[in-house]
């Protein structure tokens, strides 16, 4: 009878530990989400202005890469930005901020216009 016991304990263990483990697992291969983001916006800007505000969103958290298109003669740009991040685990995660982007647009002399996003699957 304790032999009978000890078995069945044995195997609910056996059960929540595994159960346990291929919950962490899971979690912690999690896939990274990729998201595009365009920015577009007016005014004047110089070559180094350019470089600038690439060196600065790129310094930005979960950035990837960062690329200004100007067009000169319209005074018109976009910039563009990818973004790789894990999925948010808790409330202490530091993910990436589109309102940065804007605030950056704004410090270099220029008008924030339209922003728009896209996820790319994995």
């Amino acid at each position: 009878m304790k032999f009978f016991k000890l078995l069945v304990l044995f195997i609910h263990l056996f059960i929540f530990g595994f159960g346990n483990l291929l919950a962490q697992a899971t979690a912690t291969h999690q896939q990274e989400v990729t998201t595009m983001y365009y920015y577009d916006f007016s005014g004047e800007l110089s070559a180094t202005s350019i470089s600038q505000i690439e060196t600065e969103v790129s310094q930005l958290v979960n950035v990837f890469e960062a690329k200004v298109k100007y067009k000169e003669e319209k005074q018109l740009g976009q910039l563009v930005v990818i973004v790789k991040e894990k999925p948010r685990k808790s409330e202490g995660d530091i993910l990436f901020q589109p309102t940065d982007l804007k605030k950056i647009i704004s410090q270099h002399g220029l008008m924030p216009k339209e922003i728009k996003f896209e996820t790319i699957n994995p």
